[in-house]
């Protein structure tokens, strides 16, 4: 079991044991009226997965952005724990990836009915959910014999430890959800393109039985993909994150 964890005061912690879904968790309370900033985290070192209820203040396709919110603060975290040798790059629009293989990533539960609601709401609510890979599980094959999957212990990160980080995560996500509510999504899409697996390459997505091709230019004002040199420059969020793109299990 871990530690007592310590986060800024405006959470409320709630520990979830092994076994548990955490964003599951944390969507059933958010329904049942959970104030935002309720925070549903997984007392495990293998993996970090915490879930934060969201309370939505723009339409459902600007809320969507907060995956960026969530995963420029999860590059400062861990930018500011890694060795410097170890590559930490976004892979639009949920996954991160640490030295070339996938680690985690970042999704988002709202209520289903969204999806299909032309009128655009602004959502009752949302939960943010996060997920890394800190050692690989006990019945893991050998490392490197999972095509494109990697942790953080793979990687040369064994110094850190679920705790620590989770901390350090709740601190970064405040800071920039704070900027994303003063300032809008610009000051995210600009720390978050320097990170952008491929950015400035000839990109080709086939993601929710659709395709795009492109060279990869940035975020626009809601969080889509802006690739240029294309017919269809931009990837809306609407269209590729009802469900994960990418998945540890």
């Amino acid at each position: 079991m871990l530690d007592e964890l310590s986060f800024p005061p405006i959470y409320r912690p709630c520990r979830v044991l092994p076994g548990t879904d955490v964003e599951n968790a944390a969507a059933e309370a958010a329904r049942g009226g959970a104030d935002p900033a309720s925070l549903y985290w997984l007392d495990s070192a293998e993996r970090l997965e915490c879930a934060i209820v969201l309370g939505p203040d723009r339409p459902f396709s600007e809320t969507l952005a907060a995956v960026h919110v969530a995963m420029v603060a999860l590059g400062d975290c861990l930018g500011a724990q890694v060795p410097p040798q170890v590559e930490v790059l976004f892979g639009w629009p949920d996954r991160l990836i640490v030295n070339g293989g996938l680690a985690g990533g970042v999704s988002l539960t709202v209520d289903p009915a969204l999806w299909g609601d032309p009128s655009d709401p602004v959502p009752d609510w949302a939960v943010l959910g996060v997920k890394l890979a800190m050692m690989p599980a006990a019945d893991a094959p050998e490392p490197g014999m999972t095509r494109q999957r990697t942790t953080l212990l793979d990687e040369g990160c064994g110094d850190l430890t679920t705790g620590d980080l989770l901390e350090s995560f709740s601190r970064h996500f405040l800071l920039w959800t704070n900027r994303f509510l003063s300032e809008g999504l610009r000051p995210i899409a600009d720390n978050w393109l320097p990170r952008a697996a491929k950015r400035g390459e000839a990109v080709e997505l086939k993601l929710a039985g659709k395709e795009w091709r492109g060279k990869l230019l940035g975020l626009d004002e809601k969080g889509g993909l802006v690739l240029g040199e294309s017919k269809t420059p931009l990837v809306p969020l609407t269209e590729v994150l009802r469900k994960p793109t990418w998945s540890l299990d």
